[in-house]
C-alpha cells in the first residue's frame, strides 16, 4: 500500500511542479505586460486632467488674458490634486520651458527637462499622442497649449514612481494569489478527477494482497466499479475464485467418500479429513462480506461538493462588512459600529444553534437530500444578497445563508462519520478539513479581487454559482442515511446538563479560558476588523482577501503538525495556552504600527496561535474531563463544548463593534488581543493547578 501510494504522490508531485512551473512563467510575462501597458494608461489619465487645464487656460486667452498673466492657477492646480489624488506635480511654463506656475514638489532635473528641445519640440505637433517620460522619481505627461494664433506653453503633470510601483506591487500580489488558488484549484481537481478513484482502486488492491497474506481466500459478496488495476483485480479475483472452487470440490469429495460404505472408503480418508479441517482453521473460504474499508472509497465523494460549496461562503469575508455599511440605515438604540457586525453574528448563531437540530434532520432525510437542501437554500441567500436594498434585508438572506452552511456542513460531517472505519476515522476527518482549509486559502483572497473589480454584487452571485455548482457534485454522492449505533443518536444538550457543565471547573477551564476566547478572536478581529480596517488605512478589499488568506495558510502549513506534538496532557496545556499567548500577542503586535504590514504579521501570529491550540483544545476536553464525561457521556460533554464555542463565534462581531464604538480600530485589536493572552495565561494556571491538586469537578 505505502509502494503504490507513494507512485500516486510521485504522479501527483510531477504534475504540480509541472503546473506551478506554468504558472510561474504566466506570473513573469504577465508582470512585463504590466510594466508594458502602465506607462501609456497612466500617460492617458494625466492627458485627459490636463485636457481640462488646457481648455481653462485657451478659453482665458480668448477673452483676452495674457498667457503670463494668468491668476487663479494654483487654486486650479489644487481641485485637480483633489480630483486626481495620484498627480505629484503641476506645472505651467511658456514657449521657452519657463516656469510660470507650479504646485506641489517638483521632480529632480525638472527645470532642464522643460527646456529641453525634445519636450520644447511637442509644441509643433500640439495633436500627438501623450507620453509619460522618468524625470527623476517621477512620471512626466507634457502637453502643449497651442492657440489659434501662436503656441502659448505647455502644461505639465507628474505622478510620482512610487504611485506606479503600488499600481506594479498590487498586480503581482494579485498575480500570486492567483497563482497559488489556481495550484490548489488543480490539486483539487486532480484529486476529484483521479485521486479519489486511484485511491479507492488502491484500497481495493491492496485489502486483496493483505487478505490473501494473511490466509483469508473468501471473495467479497460485491467488489466496487474501478478504474485502476482493474486487469490485475481481475486476474486476483479469477485466481480466488479458482482457490475456492477447489477447496469446495475437495470439500464434496471428501464429504462423498465418507457417505460411502467403510469397507469401499479409500485409504487415507480419514488423513485427507483432518488436513480439510486444519486448512479450515488456518484459512477462510467461501463468500463474506465486503471489508469496510472497501466503503470508505465513498468518502472522497464528498469532498468536492464540500470545497466549491465552502469557497462560495469564503468569498464574502474580505468585503462583507464594507458592504453592510454601505446599507446601513438607522436602527433605534443600536449604533452603526455594532449593526456592522450583525450579519455576522446572526450566521455564526444560526450556525451554532442549528446544527443539534440539523442534525437530527440529516439523519432521517439522508446526507445527499441534506446537502442538497442546504446548498440550495445557500444559494438563495447568495443571489438575494446581491440585491440587498438595506440592512435589514440582508440579515435575512444571510440567515438563509447561514441555514444553508449549517445543513451542508452537517450532512457533510455525518457522511464522514459513517464511511470511515474508527480506526481510520483521523484519516478521514482530514478529507473533510481539507477541503475546508483549502476553500479558506482560495475564498477571501479571490473575493476581494473579485470584489474590486467587477463590485461586491456580482461576487455574491458568482458565490450563489459555486453553490449552484456543487449541487450538481453532490448527486454523485450516494443516497444513504445515518447508520448510527443505538444511543448514539443526535440530540440537543438539556439543560441540567448544560448547567451541571457550566460549573465545572475542570470543563469551564478548557471552555471558558480557551474555547471561547479563541473563537471571539477568529470572528471579531479576522471577520470583523480586519477587513474594515484594511480600508480605513488606504487598502483594498483585494488587500484584505490577501490579508486573511494568510490565517488560512498557517492554517494548512501549521495544524497537520501539531497532532505529532501532542502527546501527552502536559503537552496539550502548553499548546493551548501557548497558542492563546501567540493569538493574543498577534492583536498587540497593532501597539508597534498600524500600516497593512502590522496588519499581516497580526493575522499570521492569529493564525499561528489557532494552529497550535485548535487541534489540542478537542483532544483535552477528553483528557481533561474525565469525570465530566464519566458522569454525563462524551457526546453531551462535546456537545456542549461545541455549542459554547460557537457561540463564541457568534460573539466576537459584536464585542468588536462595542470596542470600535468607544475606542477606534487599532485600540480594538490591541483590547481583544490583550484579553486573549490574559486568558492563555489564566488558563495555564488554572490547569496546571487543577492537575497537579487533581481537583474534582463541582457536578451534582
Amino acid at each position: 500500500m505505502t509502494y503504490l501510494r507513494g507512485i500516486y504522490f510521485r504522479l501527483a508531485g510531477v504534475l504540480t511542479l509541472v503546473v506551478l512551473v506554468a504558472l510561474a512563467a504566466n506570473g513573469a510575462l504577465s508582470h512585463r505586460a504590466f510594466e508594458r501597458t502602465l506607462a501609456p494608461e497612466v500617460a492617458k489619465k494625466m492627458a485627459s486632467v490636463g485636457s481640462s487645464i488646457r481648455a481653462l487656460v485657451l478659453t482665458a486667452v480668448e477673452n483676452d488674458i495674457a498667457f503670463d498673466e494668468l491668476y487663479g492657477v494654483e487654486q486650479r492646480f489644487d481641485d485637480v490634486k483633489n480630483e486626481a489624488p495620484e498627480v505629484s506635480y503641476v506645472a505651467l511654463t511658456d514657449v521657452h520651458g519657463k516656469i510660470l506656475h507650479e504646485r506641489l514638489k517638483p521632480p529632480t532635473g525638472a527645470l532642464e527637462y522643460f527646456r529641453s528641445p525634445e519636450v520644447l519640440r511637442l509644441l509643433e505637433t500640439p495633436d500627438a499622442k501623450a507620453v509619460a517620460m522618468r524625470v527623476g522619481e517621477q512620471y512626466i505627461v507634457s502637453l502643449p497649449i497651442v492657440s489659434p494664433e501662436r503656441p502659448l506653453g505647455m502644461v505639465h503633470l507628474g505622478v510620482d514612481v512610487r504611485f506606479v510601483d503600488e499600481i506594479i506591487k498590487d498586480l503581482l500580489f494579485d498575480i500570486v494569489v492567483v497563482l497559488l488558488v489556481s495550484l490548489f484549484f488543480t490539486l483539487e481537481l486532480l484529486h476529484f478527477m483521479t485521486g479519489a478513484k486511484l485511491e479507492a482502486s488502491v484500497r481495493v488492491l491492496v485489502t486483496t494482497l493483505e487478505r490473501g497474506a494473511s490466509g483469508n481466500f473468501a471473495t467479497p459478496s460485491s467488489v466496487p466499479e474501478q478504474t485502476a488495476f482493474s486487469s490485475l483485480s481481475k486476474l486476483m479475483s479469477s485466481a480466488l475464485a479458482r482457490v475456492n472452487t477447489a477447496y469446495e470440490a475437495l470439500a464434496r469429495e471428501i464429504e462423498h467418500g465418507r457417505r460411502v460404505p467403510a469397507h469401499e472408503r479409500l485409504p487415507g480418508l480419514t488423513q485427507a479429513q483432518a488436513g480439510l479441517q486444519e486448512l479450515a482453521r488456518r484459512y477462510r473460504f467461501g463468500v463474506e462480506r465486503a471489508d469496510a474499508s472497501v466503503a470508505e472509497g465513498q468518502l472522497e465523494k464528498v469532498r468536492a461538493p464540500l470545497f466549491l460549496f465552502i469557497l462560495a461562503e469564503e468569498l464574502t469575508r474580505p468585503f462583507l462588512p464594507s458592504f453592510v455599511k454601505k446599507l446601513l440605515i438607522p436602527l433605534p438604540g443600536i449604533p452603526p459600529e455594532i449593526v456592522v457586525g450583525l450579519p455576522i453574528t446572526l450566521f455564526m448563531l444560526i450556525v451554532a444553534i442549528g446544527q443539534p437540530f440539523l442534525g437530527v434532520y440529516c439523519e432521517r432525510a439522508g446526507y445527499r437530500k441534506t446537502m442538497m437542501i442546504g446548498a440550495a437554500i445557500a444559494a438563495a441567500g447568495f443571489f438575494a444578497s446581491a440585491f440587498a436594498v438595506n440592512v435589514l434585508d440582508l440579515l435575512l438572506w444571510r440567515s438563509l445563508c447561514a441555514l444553508g452552511y449549517a445543513m451542508v456542513f452537517v450532512s457533510a460531517q455525518g457522511y464522514v462519520l459513517d464511511h470511515s472505519a474508527p480506526v481510520g476515522r483521523v484519516r478521514s476527518f482530514a478529507v473533510f478539513v481539507g477541503a475546508i482549509m483549502a476553500a479558506s486559502i482560495c475564498g477571501p483572497s479571490i473575493g476581494g479581487i473579485l470584489a474590486d473589480n467587477i463590485g461586491v454584487r456580482p461576487t455574491f452571485s458568482i458565490a450563489a454559482l459555486l453553490a449552484i455548482a456543487s449541487i450538481a457534485i453532490i448527486q454523485l454522492m450516494p443516497q444513504t442515511r445515518a447508520t448510527r449505533v443505538a444511543g448514539t443518536e443526535t440530540r440537543l444538550p438539556q439543560l441540567r446538563e448544560i448547567f451541571a457543565l457550566l460549573g465545572d471547573s475542570r470543563f469551564m477551564t478548557v471552555t471558558g479560558l480557551a474555547a471561547i476566547p479563541a473563537k471571539i478572536l477568529l470572528t471579531g478581529v479576522c471577520f470583523y476588523l480586519v477587513p474594515l480596517y484594511v480600508l480605513t488605512i488606504g487598502g483594498t478589499q483585494a488587500m484584505a482577501g490577501r490579508v486573511l488568506m494568510a490565517y488560512a495558510v498557517m492554517m494548512v502549513v501549521i495544524a497537520p503538525l501539531t497532532p505529532a506534538l501532542a502527546k501527552t496532557r502536559e503537552r496539550m496545556l502548553w499548546l493551548v495556552g501557548g497558542g492563546l499567548l501567540l493569538s493574543g500577542a498577534g492583536g498587540l503586535l497593532l501597539l508597534a504600527g498600524s500600516t497593512i504590514g502590522w496588519v499581516f504579521a497580526a493575522v499570521v501570529m492569529v493564525g499561528i496561535g489557532q494552529s497550535l491550540s485548535i487541534s489540542a483544545q478537542s483532544a483535552l476536553v477528553s483528557d481533561h474531563c474525565e469525570d465530566a464525561i464519566a458522569r454525563l457521556g462524551e457526546g453531551t460533554v462535546y456537545g456542549v463544548y461545541r455549542l459554547l464555542e460557537r457561540l463564541g463565534n457568534a460573539f466576537g462581531p459584536l464585542l468588536a463593534g462595542i470596542l470600535v464604538l468607544h475606542f477606534g480600530y487599532q485600540p480594538s485589536f490591541i483590547v481583544i488581543g490583550a484579553g486573549v493572552a490574559v486568558s492563555g495565561l489564566l488558563f495555564l494556571t488554572a490547569a496546571h493547578r487543577g492537575a497537579h491538586l487533581k481537583l474534582r469537578p463541582s457536578l451534582t
